[in-house]
């Protein structure tokens, strides 16, 4: 069992990855807010961490690096949605690995 802190804007991949997680003996705790993310690392203290790396139009990787330098055991998983068009510069200066999917039938 795992405590797990998730951050997302959007309420239905928050309610997805809470409950899938929580369904594995997790406890999560999930937040659409990213101004009390590091309250909720204090008052949680999580094994992991999953940000999303986008949230109000704006790229978090300060917020990212943030939580990094006040909890640098605390390991963060980045996850966004597939579509990141407009942000491909991201897989060559910022590490990414941007998953393509082929088109449905």
């Amino acid at each position: 069992m795992a405590k797990i802190l998730i951050l997302d804007e959007c309420p239905t991949t928050r309610k997805l990855l809470a409950e899938e997680l929580a369904g594995e003996g997790n406890v999560v705790v999930s937040t659409g807010k990213a101004e009390l993310i590091l309250e909720e690392v204090v008052s949680f203290n999580p094994d992991v961490a999953i940000f999303d790396s986008f949230g109000g139009g704006k790229y978090r990787r300060a917020l990212w690096e943030e939580v990094k330098n006040q909890n640098p055991d605390l390991p963060i998983i980045i996850c966004s949605e597939p579509d990141a068009n407009g942000h491909l510069h991201l897989t060559r200066n910022e590490g990414f690995i941007m998953k393509r999917f082929p088109d449905a039938a």
